[in-house]
């Protein structure tokens, strides 16, 4: 792979710490798959002593693919190339002795974690969708910090914090007494286990001669003290990033760590990769010219070789279906005049609620659109009773999951007596499986549900020791036996809607097989394994191609990071949208200009823009504003609409 100097210098330093600044579309993957070759073939480094960690499983998967040019699948089979969570799962499993943990664990994903802190927070929340979510935030952030339910409590100085910390501390005992993990323990448990355990760190420290690190604008507070401990014997890591492209900061994520590494290395060779080879010219020139109204301490500005390209098009409607109808005339045009395809043309928005109106109009106009909105394949209700079943069978406090299908299929046990169950399991310090076998359950449950109850663990039993005999027929024993196909046509009623859900069953099905099975790039897994790497989405691929695959793609900004299309709209243009009214309320723009950055920087050939004058809120007609961040552009290069410069805003 041909490599420009400044990439080339940025591969072949290898001694100390490196941050590479890799600005948008400036080869950075190119960049990791590089060094990572260069370690092995040159510098001689051992593939079994290099760690890549990425933030998404199909960065990992692409990493992978692109080495099999340059290695064998020996040698890449020994490099642990994962998502930050996969290794802290990996470092979890080997030092399990070391952990207040059952070596059968179950994971919790988010649904899995909203479901269960909507039942401890009861009527307290009161279905307040906003309070919840601001609770899993503060869970997360009080994890990364390393903070424990009683550092919670001291710090509280509000009801409401105090409540927080109430349901953080039942949190935390609910999946410590259930022997599952949150996403945060993957990362926190390992971090804490090396700041306790000098013997455990010290050997994790010489497993690792090389240490890369992908989007690494986007770690937490965690995650950096994981890199920071690892490294602390060489310091020879690489970590590439863009602090211009951080837009987490609700997942955690924190700019302070690219300035944190100066500090505690005070050797950091720092390489700033510019060139851009997507983008033509001027979408550069108005992403640096936006961006720069950001205080940054590194200095980035993208160059393009290409060329320079049309002026960027801004265009205005006097309510949102307008908006949306001129955005449908312009692709519709084009790809007449021009042969443009559907498929070179995504629009970008800030929130999902907005995508409605486009597929609106783009119906009436039959234009064929994919909206891409993040929805697991894992996350779907069929799926997720299916993996219960195996979670209990993994883990029989799994208390969640002997919830969710105690009563899938119906065994006529209903929600009264699920909650006698648990209130004994709290009374007795014992899981909800343990409880029938418990003598004084007797006293609490009539003969007839017991019955039903220890029909139901018996037959677990069962399926646990086949599946010990028989791992590759598991699944398709459990819905044979539960005849679980005929209960989804009995529910679902609608035949796609069935068809579809029996369709993700099988599919299920074969992938389980097929990762017992193993592969060039993965060893055979048992069923633990399986269940934690499909927790964790490692083999998901729910981006199929649709049957029609010329369509126009919809999605929100943040899905469409890593990704560039020919032609670009970014609509809603206005404030109160892009910039949304919480960060402009909270005087807190700077996320929301890294945002449009980011959109900006998916265009490869042409940009447009959109707002209208005048949208519906909540059944109320407002007017608005054009995003400060159109005034932010260079003048210029912009095309306003029917020659409409709006003079009615002031910054």
């Amino acid at each position: 792979m041909p490599l420009n100097c400044i990439q080339k210098n940025a591969v072949e330093f290898i001694n100390g710490p490196c941050l590479i600044l890799a600005g948008a579309g400036s080869g950075k993957t190119k960049v990791i798959i590089n060094k990572i070759i260069y370690l092995i073939k040159y510098c001689e480094y051992q593939p079994k002593n290099i760690i890549a960690l990425t933030f998404t499983n199909k960065a990992a998967h692409e990493i992978k693919l692109r080495l099999l040019k340059y290695l064998s699948t020996f040698e890449i089979k020994q490099i642990t190339i994962s998502t930050f969570h996969s290794f802290g799962l990996t470092i979890i499993k080997k030092e399990i002795d070391f952990l207040e943990l059952n070596p059968n664990f179950s994971l919790f994903d988010e649904k899995d974690q909203i479901i269960l802190l909507k039942k401890i927070t009861n009527k307290k929340i009161n279905n307040d969708r906003k309070l919840l979510k601001n609770l899993i935030f503060m869970i997360s952030y009080w994890k990364n910090k390393f903070y424990t339910p009683s550092d919670v409590k001291l710090l509280s100085q509000s009801n409401q914090e105090e409540d927080f910390a109430y349901f953080y501390e039942k949190y935390t005992t609910y999946l410590h007494e259930s022997n599952i993990l949150d996403f945060d323990d993957l990362i926190c448990i390992p971090t804490l286990l090396f700041k306790k355990n000098n013997v455990i760190k010290n050997r994790w420290q010489k497993k690792i001669n090389y240490l890369l690190v992908d989007e690494y604008q986007d770690t937490s507070h965690s995650q950096y003290e994981l890199i920071k401990t690892l490294t602390k014997i060489n310091s020879n890591f690489t970590l590439v990033g863009d602090d211009d492209q951080s837009i987490y900061s609700w997942r955690g994520a924190t700019t302070q760590n690219i300035f944190l590494l100066k500090k505690d290395f005070p050797t950091l060779k720092i390489i700033k990769m510019e060139q851009n080879y997507r983008s033509y010219g001027r979408i550069l020139k108005a992403a640096n010219k936006l961006i720069s109204y950001n205080p940054n301490y590194f200095k980035k500005k993208l160059f393009s070789q290409l060329k320079y390209g049309n002026k960027i098009n801004i265009l205005i409607g006097k309510n949102e279906e307008i908006e949306a109808e001129k955005i449908a005339q312009k692709i519709i045009y084009e790809c007449a005049i021009s042969k443009i395809q559907y498929k070179d043309y995504a629009i970008l928005y800030r929130g999902n609620y907005q995508s409605q109106i486009l597929e609106k109009i783009f119906l009436k106009r039959n234009i064929p659109y994919k909206i891409s909105n993040n929805s697991s394949f894992f996350s779907r209700p069929e799926i997720k009773n299916l993996l219960s079943y195996l979670r209990l069978i993994i883990n029989h406090n799994d208390n969640y999951a002997f919830a969710r299908i105690l009563n899938i299929p119906c065994r006529r046990i209903g929600i009264t007596t699920l909650n006698k169950i648990e209130e004994f399991s709290i009374e007795k310090n014992i899981s909800f499986f343990q409880v029938s076998n418990h003598p004084e359950i007797k006293n609490v449950l009539p003969k007839s549900t017991l019955d039903k109850i220890k029909i139901f663990t018996s037959w677990i039993n069962k399926i646990t020791s086949i599946s010990i005999l028989q791992p590759h027929d598991i699944l398709d024993i459990i819905i044979d036996e539960i005849q679980y196909e005929s209960w989804l046509e009995k529910t679902l009623k609608e035949p796609d809607k069935i068809n579809q859900s029996i369709n993700n069953v099988h599919t299920l099905s074969n992938w389980i097989k097929s990762l017992i099975k193993g592969n060039n790039f993965e060893k055979p897994m048992n069923l633990l394994e399986i269940i934690t790497k499909m927790t964790l989405r490692d083999i998901i691929n729910n981006d199929k191609k649709p049957k029609n695959s010329n369509q126009v793609q919809l999605m929100t900004l943040h899905s469409s990071k890593g990704l560039e299309f020919s032609y670009v709209f970014i609509i809603g243009m206005s404030e109160g949208i892009l910039p949304n009214t919480k960060s402009i309320n909270e005087n807190n723009i700077e996320e929301e200009r890294r945002l449009a950055y980011v959109g900006i920087t998916r265009a490869k050939k042409q940009l447009f823009l959109t707002y209208c004058q005048t949208r519906i809120q909540y059944g109320q007609k407002l007017y608005t504003l054009p995003s400060r961040f159109l005034f932010e552009l260079p003048e210029e290069d912009l095309h306003w609409d029917e020659n409409i410069f709006p003079s009615n805003y002031s910054k």
